[in-house]
């Protein structure tokens, strides 16, 4: 039994998966295979139509840019608070199983929520995020603590 609790803990590590599907299919990123055709027809041209090519490619390239930045931004702002909402939701459920795999599945969403825009946020922005996640931790490992030493003690 011990065994089909940790696995079905395990489980709700998808959750970041479900949050990132769940996003892409709202508001896919953009393919970049276009960019490689036009660098390949880029490279195999010369003169007038290599520098049009060229600056086709670049104008592509900065707009790619531009929507993965959208992109990173909706992650970051919906994947770390739903991680720390979903962790919370986990802490409070009393199936341990399902309680903890939330719990680690929230954990997981968060990470991946502050991969995507870690790059640009500032120190100061980093430190806020990981002080927020600390914080959210800090607080249900008390709940938790507090929990087990007011649980009656079987006399």
């Amino acid at each position: 039994m011990p065994a089909r609790k940790i696995i079905l803990g395990f489980g709700f590590a998808v959750v970041p998966l479900l949050v990132h599907y769940g996003i892409e299919a709202f508001h896919p990123s953009v393919p970049t295979p276009e960019v490689r055709r036009l660098r390949q027809r880029e490279e195999q041209s010369t003169g007038d139509e290599k520098v049009q090519l060229r600056d086709q490619r670049e104008r592509m390239e900065a707009e790619l840019r531009t929507q993965e930045r959208a992109s990173s931004r909706l992650h970051f702002f919906v994947g770390a608070p739903l991680g720390v909402a979903v962790t919370v939701v986990g802490s409070l459920v009393g199936a341990q199983a399902i309680g903890g795999g939330l719990m680690l599945g929230g954990i997981f969403t968060f990470s991946e929520g502050c991969f995507y825009r870690w790059a640009d946020l500032e120190p100061v922005g980093r430190f806020l995020v990981l002080l927020v996640a600390f914080a959210v931790l800090l607080w249900i490992g008390w709940q938790l603590l507090l929990e087990l030493t007011e649980a009656p003690h079987p006399g």
